[in-house]
């Protein structure tokens, strides 16, 4: 997968008034700010693609970014230098808040499905005096918790036995970051690298996936997920292995 920089990217100034029709407000910290606060914090809304890099790790970002669509791979490289890709983070994530306490990114952040993100400058937070708001911090920390038990979920669904298994469970977070039963897919080569296989047993897995029940394609890069028989799937126990 190639990454690209995420320099050309389209940018909107937003107003407070579209932050009151956004649909992603309820993880979203930026709604809850009072009064006219919202329109002297510089937000801006950018545009991603597949490739893009939102975020660098070992980089301290400048800027906290809630995404509004889309989705980004979580890639991660060891201190022994081996780099994995580790997670998926979707609609409502908020990114770079490690800025904040002056600390450097974690994980580098590859747009994976094309996208939106809200973008919050930390110096205009400082300035504006939110960042010693108890109230602000509260729904800033509930976002970044969010964040953490959404890569949670994403381990814990995707780390099935089989790789048809572990598509399962990768479909189904896909479902919950897109609060859709029809789900919008990456590359089979970047579903590949996250689960840890090649693309050829991807498109296998699909295969199964399909005869069996439990999606229905529709074209290259959408798929209705059948949630009852995606379930059963994900907890069914191995069938015993020959003597």
């Amino acid at each position: 997968m190639t990454a690209r920089s995420t320099d050309a990217t389209e940018t909107t100034p937003l107003v407070p008034q579209h932050c009151r029709h956004c649909s992603v407000q309820q993880p979203c910290p930026v709604p809850r700010i009072q009064g006219d606060r919202v329109a002297e914090l510089q937000l801006k809304e950018h545009s991603f693609r597949a490739g893009d890099v939102l975020e660098v790790q070992g980089s301290t970002s400048t800027a906290i970014r809630i995404i509004k669509s889309g989705a980004t791979l979580l890639r991660r490289e060891s201190r022994y230098g081996d780099h994995q890709s580790i997670g998926v983070f979707g609609r409502g994530t908020v990114i770079g808040s490690f800025g904040l306490l002056g600390r450097p990114n974690p994980v580098t952040q590859i747009g994976i499905l094309d996208g939106r993100y809200c973008e919050l400058p930390a110096a205009a937070l400082r300035r504006s005096g939110l960042l010693e708001d108890p109230v602000f911090l509260g729904h800033l920390s509930e976002a970044m918790a969010l964040a953490i038990e959404s890569h949670c979920n994403w381990y814990q669904l995707s780390s099935g036995d089989s790789v048809a298994r572990q598509l399962a469970g990768a479909l189904l977070h896909l479902s919950d970051l897109q609060s859709s039963l029809r789900v919008r897919l990456p590359k089979q080569t970047i579903l590949a690298d996250l689960l840890g296989t090649t693309r050829e047993s991807i498109t296998r897995a699909f295969a199964r996936l399909e005869k069996e029940g439990n999606v229905s394609r529709h074209g290259r890069y959408y798929c209705d997920l059948n949630l009852p028989q995606l379930a059963q799937t994900i907890k069914a126990p191995n069938p015993p292995l020959p003597q």
